[in-house]
């Protein structure tokens, strides 16, 4: 039986989808999106060396597009992030922590794998991707800076700069210089750039 048949009886069955699979599967994405870039990646070899059948897989995720997408948010959940910041520190700390924790600086597989995904010439990808953070990273920011608005009269045009300006140098750092994201470059980031806009000293 063909794998898309395989899928289509699958479905028919209405057989549960096994959830720990999921992770699996999802790791599997990063490791050789890492090891061999977006353009390489099949699902043929995510099936292989996760262990699972092709059918495993599409009932989960129609296309590789989807399942690299919900690989690299996997790996950088923005919702348990915000629940472990220390909302005792200042500000900028909090910035720090949350830049830090969303781009994964120590994580190196995560570093390769978002390094092949900002390679690949893919508009659609490059679509999903920002749907996939924009509004999750914007909530996260929104969130922290909420009991400073009064405080230091922040806009909503400082608030659209303080948004765009992590994620957009990460990944230009990325994508452009060839270069991971390191906990100093994240330091820059927001003491040089984000604070200044808060405290108003550009």
């Amino acid at each position: 039986m063909s794998d898309e048949k395989q899928h289509q009886t699958e479905e028919k069955r209405g057989r549960p989808l096994d959830l720990s699979r999921n992770k699996v599967i999802l790791e599997t994405t990063l490791d050789l999106l890492a090891e061999n870039g977006y353009d390489s990646l099949t699902i043929d070899g995510v099936a292989i060396k996760a262990k699972v059948g092709k059918g495993t897989i599409y009932r989960r995720w129609s296309s590789k597009m989807e399942l690299v997408i919900e690989a690299a948010t996997l790996m950088s959940p923005l919702e348990i992030s915000i629940t472990k910041l220390n909302r005792n520190q200042d500000l900028r700390g909090q910035l720090i922590d949350l830049l830090s924790m969303l781009f994964q600086q120590d994580n190196k597989k995560y570093q390769k794998a978002m390094k092949a995904i900002c390679n690949a010439v893919n508009e659609q990808l490059d679509q999903g991707m920002r749907d996939a953070f924009y509004w999750r990273y914007r909530n996260a920011i929104e969130s922290i800076l909420k009991p400073y608005v009064k405080e230091y009269q922040i806009t909503e045009d400082d608030l659209e700069l303080i948004i765009d300006i992590g994620p957009a140098l990460v990944m230009y750092n990325i994508h452009s210089k060839n270069q991971s994201t390191n906990a100093h470059y994240i330091e820059r980031i927001v003491d040089k750039l984000m604070m200044p806009i808060v405290l108003k000293q550009v």
